[in-house]
């Protein structure tokens, strides 16, 4: 897979995250209504709505929100998913710095790269990905 492509498929994971963790892999929903929708609506929107709880997210939803960034021939769509995965990344990084005290790698190109492959990829290996949280695939820097 090449690095674009992971970059981008990761940045759709992290924009799902979006405050302090709260909520449980348990507690999690397998679908959000947003990964329903996009499902439903192929080519109008990534999986993540507006109003999803994004600390329950599944990898399943990161998988879509990536297809849409990846493959939607609709420019703008494909853009607002790139970008929802990128906010997410960030926000991610900001977390791991604070709860770690700094002591992770600078905020980077090659960071987000390499974070973005790592949950892609575990992402993908999941035996079912509505059941894997993303906020924990994410923010577990040695998974």
């Amino acid at each position: 897979m090449n690095t674009k492509r992971v970059w981008i498929a990761a940045a759709a994971a992290f924009a799902m995250v979006g405050c302090a963790p709260s909520a449980s892999s348990e507690e999690a929903p397998t679908e959000t209504a947003g990964a329903a929708d996009a499902r439903a609506a192929p080519g109008e929107t990534s999986a993540i709505g507006a109003t999803d709880d994004l600390l329950a997210l599944s990898c399943a939803d990161f998988l879509a929100t990536a297809a849409v960034a990846l493959d939607e021939e609709d420019e703008e769509a494909a853009l607002s998913a790139q970008d929802e995965i990128a906010s997410g990344l960030i926000w991610v990084h900001g977390y791991l710095f604070a709860k770690e005290d700094g002591e992770i790698p600078v905020l980077s190109q090659n960071w987000i790269e390499s974070t973005a492959k790592r949950i892609h990829e575990t992402c993908m290996a999941a035996e079912d990905p509505t059941a894997l949280n993303l906020f924990e695939v994410a923010s577990h820097e040695g998974a």
